[in-house]
């Protein structure tokens, strides 16, 4: 979870995304083309095309905590996919150590190619639909595979946070303690969290963790502003499929990538 931060550290950052051209090829000297492009720069973005045409951006997005201590990611033939190759930091933590994920909307500076598109609004979104698959290795840390939506009345105007977690490291402490939901035929249990006056975060837990998923995200939209995070008039200006990571996280992976409306 992670709030846009301030306008001088939004000036730095275009700055750094912009030298994510330069991107590092795996391997020796004379990599090939079909190298696996690596990004080890923090806030480091690379464009990417999805098997569809459609435009997504791929984030080496760091803690605002300061406590990563460096991550690499790994896209392979520059499809809609990446690889944590290196863990931001193996000691536990209470805070977040890093969010590496691939999304629409353009997020502190970094945007697909063709910029941001169409944002819809949260209580039109029809059949938006997020497909996204993810590898997580045994003993890779404690982390969570999620989708992290921001909305707001203007694009980039985080005033909510809306989170789906498809699977989890460790146990679910929060079973028992909060209301459920079902959507797309799951439980999920609805899971809020405390933020400054104006701001807003929940997030859907599925009961049962899965690798993957097809989600219409108009029912979760529905719950969230019942719940009174989200209004219907705001827009969803990105959308970001990744891995909060507190410890480890080598190996975690985002296999498939695609949002349809």
């Amino acid at each position: 979870m992670y709030r846009p931060i301030g306008r001088s550290a939004r000036k730095l950052l275009s700055v750094m995304t912009a030298a994510a051209t330069c991107v590092t090829l795996a391997g020796v000297a004379g990599a090939t083309a079909s190298s696996a492009a690596v990004v080890c720069q923090a806030w480091q973005a690379l464009r990417v095309s999805g098997a569809d045409g459609q435009q997504y951006v791929i984030r080496n997005k760091p803690s605002i905590n300061h406590n990563d201590q460096g991550m690499c990611l790994s896209n392979p033939g520059g499809r809609a996919a990446f690889t944590v190759t290196r863990s931001p930091g193996w000691a536990p933590s209470a805070k977040v150590r890093a969010y590496p994920y691939i999304g629409t909307g353009c997020f502190e500076g970094a945007c697909p190619a063709g910029d941001a598109g169409v944002m819809e609004r949260a209580g039109s979104l029809g059949n938006f639909t997020v497909n996204w698959a993810t590898v997580t290795p045994r003993r890779s840390g404690v982390w969570n595979a999620s989708l992290d939506l921001w909305l707001g009345p203007h694009v980039g105007a985080g005033n909510s946070e809306v989170m789906i977690w498809l699977r989890y490291s460790k146990p679910p402490w929060w079973e028992g303690l909060y209301p459920t939901v079902k959507i797309d035929g799951a439980k999920w249990y609805v899971v809020p969290h405390t933020t400054s006056p104006g701001y807003y975060y929940i997030s859907f837990r599925r009961a049962t963790p899965v690798a993957a998923a097809k989600l219409q995200i108009s029912p979760f939209m529905a719950a969230a502003e019942r719940f009174g995070v989200v209004r219907k008039s705001w827009l969803l200006w990105s959308v970001q499929a990744g891995f909060e990571i507190w410890s480890g996280g080598k190996g975690l992976a985002i296999t498939k990538f695609s949002v349809t409306q």
